[in-house]
């Protein structure tokens, strides 16, 4: 049985962070890493002049693309350390299928866009975010209409709460979902 099968109808604009930080396509490195301490974030959406998302920065970007350079941020223009195109969603999607196109794509961030108008973010952290609570809703869900808990050894299918890869055998082990390797590592008693 498949965590998902008794998914709850959770959308991204359920969970979206908005508004979405942007900056503008002129401004440099050094300007962005200035917003993400400022706002606390870890990516900044950024904007053509018809504030249409043309792209996105992350850290991770700007450590490999201008640090890892020994380049000076205050010289790097943002469209030269970006990530492009930026991958977009409608805020009606699913969170089931958000999460699958961020797995596809191997990205932790999604633009959500509604009518060509940028209007928040989905990150693997909002996602995270509402797991657990999703979990129990889940398993109440499943109580209810009377399908019961997976039987062990039945391969319950999600995302490994530990290293958020996706696994068609997780355990349960102290309220935490984990993939065989994960289980193996942590140690301990499986829960059923």
């Amino acid at each position: 049985m498949s965590v998902h099968e008794t998914e709850p109808d959770v959308f991204v604009r359920d969970i979206m962070s908005r508004p979405p930080i942007t900056a503008k396509d002129t401004d440099t490195v050094a300007g962005i890493a200035k917003i993400m301490s400022s706002h606390d974030i870890g990516c900044v959406i950024i904007v053509d002049k018809a504030g249409k998302p043309s792209g996105i920065i992350t850290e991770r970007d700007i450590v490999e693309r201008v640090a890892a350079n020994n380049l000076r941020p205050s010289d790097v223009k943002v469209t030269e350390a970006m990530s492009k195109p930026i991958i977009g969603i409608p805020p009606t999607t699913s969170l089931n299928d958000a999460a699958k196109r961020m797995n596809q794509s191997k990205i932790r961030r999604l633009a959500v866009v509604d009518g060509g108008k940028l209007v928040g973010i989905l990150t693997m952290k909002d996602i995270l975010e509402v797991t657990p609570a999703l979990l129990d809703l889940i398993t109440e869900r499943s109580r209810v209409e009377g399908l019961g808990r997976p039987k062990p050894g039945a391969g319950l299918a999600g995302y490994c709460d530990e290293c958020e890869v996706w696994s068609e055998s997780l355990v349960q082990r102290d309220g935490v979902f984990l993939c065989p390797d994960c289980a193996k590592d942590i140690g301990g008693p499986e829960e059923s």
